[in-house]
C-alpha cells in the first residue's frame, strides 16, 4: 500500500506543497496501517501477561499466606512440645517435694520420740541416782547408828 502512495506522489511531480503534505498524510497512514494492527495485538497481549502477572502475585501471596501459617503451626508445635516437657518436669518436681516432705515429717516425729526417750532416760536416771544417794544416805545413817 505504501508503494502505491510512493508512485503516486512520483507521478505527480512533488512540487506542489499541497501534494507534499497530501503525501505525507498518506505516508504517515500507510506506515500507522501496517503497525496499528500489530501494535494493537501487542497492547493486548501486554494487558493479558499484566493480568496473568497479578493473578500471580495474588496466587503467590496466598501461598506465603500458607506458609506463614504453617511456620505458626510448627512453632506451636514446639511450644507444646516445650509445654509437656516443662510439665512432666514440674509434675515430678512437685512428686519430690511430696516425698520430702513425708520424709521430713518422719523425721521430726522421730526427733520428737527420741528426745521424749532421752528426757525419759535422763529422768529414770537422776531418779535412779537420787535412789542411789538415798540408799547412800539411809545406809550412812544406819551404820553410824549402829557404831554408836
Amino acid at each position: 500500500m505504501t508503494d502505491n502512495m510512493v508512485e503516486d506522489a512520483e507521478t505527480s511531480g512533488g512540487n506542489n506543497e499541497e501534494s507534499g503534505s497530501n503525501l505525507t498524510e498518506r505516508l504517515t497512514d500507510g506506515l500507522m496501517e501496517s503497525f496499528i494492527p500489530s501494535l494493537d495485538n501487542l497492547q493486548g497481549r501486554l494487558g493479558e501477561l499484566t493480568q496473568n502477572q497479578g493473578i500471580l502475585i495474588e496466587t503467590m501471596q496466598q501461598e506465603n499466606a500458607k506458609y506463614t501459617e504453617c511456620q505458626s503451626a510448627r512453632n506451636l508445635l514446639v511450644m507444646l512440645s516445650y509445654v509437656r516437657t516443662y510439665h512432666s518436669k514440674l509434675t515430678k518436681i512437685q512428686l519430690d517435694m511430696y516425698h520430702i516432705e513425708e520424709r521430713v515429717g518422719r523425721l521430726q516425729k522421730r526427733a520428737m520420740k527420741l528426745k521424749l526417750q532421752k528426757e525419759k532416760e535422763e529422768r529414770n536416771k537422776a531418779e535412779a541416782q537420787e535412789r542411789q544417794q538415798e540408799l547412800e544416805r539411809q545406809l550412812t545413817a544406819k551404820l553410824a547408828s549402829d557404831h554408836q
